[in-house]
């Protein structure tokens, strides 16, 4: 499932919380995270957000859509200060809702 968030999220976001479609309350865990350690909750079936402020992105995937979209962004995926090239690179942060499930948040930077 692909979903489109609201304008509201956008706030949450900068705030740490996000809402998801199914109501569920994620909170930021970490904010660099690197490439491997993104690969077994994605394989797990953890959530997938894209978060471009320039783009006016933020974007939710889960089941085989985040799956998709976690092969499609992990080569741009940086766990250090993206540099500027002009290409979008990608931060992930982990996030987990109350019960410690988590979901992927990246930051897109360009």
């Amino acid at each position: 499932m692909r979903v489109q968030l609201s304008d509201q999220r956008w706030d949450e976001v900068l705030g740490g919380q996000l809402t998801a479609p199914d109501s569920r309350r994620f909170s930021r865990r970490t904010t660099r995270t690197k490439r491997r350690e993104g690969d077994d909750p994605i394989a797990a079936g953890a959530p997938l957000v894209l978060y471009y402020w320039a783009g006016g992105q933020l974007e939710w995937f889960d089941a085989a859509d985040a799956a998709q979209q976690w092969r499609a962004v992990r080569v741009h995926v940086t766990s250090q200060e993206p540099r500027p090239t002009g290409d979008v690179e990608w931060t992930v942060g982990r996030w987990e809702d109350e019960r410690g499930q988590p979901l992927l948040l990246l930051t897109g930077h360009c």
